[in-house]
């Protein structure tokens, strides 16, 4: 396969869940004592790509579930949980 043919390929983002077990991998690794310094910067850098990445992909989530909740072409925000008085049994499914 021709070089041009392999750069034109995109790379595939891996998904939110792959991204942080990477991360939780290379920080168990700059855990260890026993890493030389250069492979420990190598490391760190690689994490903070990562980490950067886990953030775009937490932005565009949250963007997709601002846009699923609009109302009336605005945005509403509200809390996860909302308070309960713990009387009111509506909307349990069961």
């Amino acid at each position: 396969m021709s070089a041009a043919k392999k750069g034109s390929r995109t790379k595939k983002v891996p998904d939110f869940h792959t991204t942080m077990q990477s991360i939780e991998a290379l920080v168990e690794k700059l855990e260890d004592e026993e890493t030389p310094l250069e492979e420990a910067l190598e490391t760190f850098e690689k994490g903070v790509l990562l980490i950067r990445q886990a953030r775009e992909q937490l932005t565009q989530a949250e963007q997709k579930v601002m846009l699923l909740m609009e109302e009336n072409g605005e945005p509403r925000v509200s809390d996860f949980l909302e308070e309960d008085d713990g009387d009111d049994q509506e909307g349990i499914p069961f």
